[in-house]
C-alpha cells in the first residue's frame, strides 16, 4: 500500500504535468494503469511507486520547459493537447494489451508510431509531438486505434482458445 506521502507526490505531479483530472477517469490513473495494471493509487506497492513516478519525472522535463510566452500545443497548426492524450492513451492500451512484459516502452511504441506513420525521423526525447501537425496526428490517432483493435481481437481470441 502506497503511504500518503507517495499518494501526495503522484497526485502533485501529476497536476505539474496537466495529467490529473476528477476522478479516476483521467489519463494519471490511465497511466498508473498501464504500468502497474493497478487502477487505484492507494494500492501501489514500493516499486510501482517508484515506476510511476520514474515515468511521470522522465515526462516532467517536457511539461516544465515551456515558457508562458510558448504557444499551446494546437497554434500554428501542431498537433494539439487533446490529439496528444489520445495518442499516448492508445499506446499505453497497447502496452497494456502486449503479451510481452518485456516489450518497448510506451515511449518508444509512440516514437516509432510516429516515425513510421509521420514519415519523420526528428523525435526529440522529450517532446514526440514537437514536429507532428494536426493533419499528421490525425492520421497518427486512426492507426493507433487500428492498431489497439487488433491487439483487442488478438488478446480476446487468446482468452477464448485458453479458456
Amino acid at each position: 500500500m502506497a503511504t500518503k506521502e507517495q499518494i501526495r507526490k503522484i497526485y502533485a505531479l501529476g497536476g505539474e504535468l496537466g495529467i490529473k483530472g476528477k476522478g479516476h477517469d483521467d489519463l494519471l490513473h490511465e497511466l498508473i494503469y498501464g504500468i502497474t495494471g493497478k487502477e487505484s493509487v492507494r494500492e501501489l506497492n514500493d516499486s510501482e511507486v517508484r515506476a510511476v513516478l520514474s515515468e511521470m519525472y522522465k515526462r516532467k522535463p517536457a511539461a516544465t520547459k515551456r515558457k508562458k510566452s510558448d504557444k499551446e500545443p494546437g497554434d500554428n497548426g501542431m498537433a494539439t493537447r487533446e490529439q496528444q492524450a489520445l495518442c499516448w492513451r492508445y499506446c499505453y492500451r497497447l502496452k497494456e494489451l502486449d503479451p510481452d512484459p518485456e516489450s518497448a516502452d510506451v515511449f518508444e511504441r509512440l516514437a516509432g508510431a510516429i516515425r513510421k506513420i509521420c514519415g519523420t525521423n526528428i523525435i526529440p526525447k522529450t517532446e514526440p509531438f514537437r514536429c507532428v501537425d494536426q493533419e499528421n496526428c490525425s492520421k497518427l490517432i486512426e492507426q493507433l486505434k487500428r492498431y489497439v483493435n487488433t491487439a483487442e481481437r488478438r488478446a480476446k481470441r487468446q482468452g477464448d482458445m485458453s479458456g
